[in-house]
């Protein structure tokens, strides 16, 4: 039984409709590509934020510094 895993790494989650329409796609795929017949295939999404992947190299903008007037 085929499983595909998808590793989404962003800062706002994917929508419902979304993953649905990978979710459909992904079925089409492995049904014309390997045979895998209906209800066979696994999918499974993982979500990261970005500081979980290599948006943890991602330096932050720098604090605005004050100024002095005077």
């Amino acid at each position: 039984m085929p499983m595909l895993e998808i590793i989404v790494a962003r800062a706002e989650p994917l929508k419902l409709e979304q993953k649905r329409a990978f979710a459909r796609e992904a079925v089409e795929i492995f049904r014309t590509v390997l045979g895998t017949p209906p209800g066979r295939l696994r999918l499974a999404f993982y979500e990261l934020r970005p500081e979980d992947s290599l948006g943890l190299l991602e330096e932050p903008d720098p604090a605005p510094q004050p100024t002095s007037d005077g």
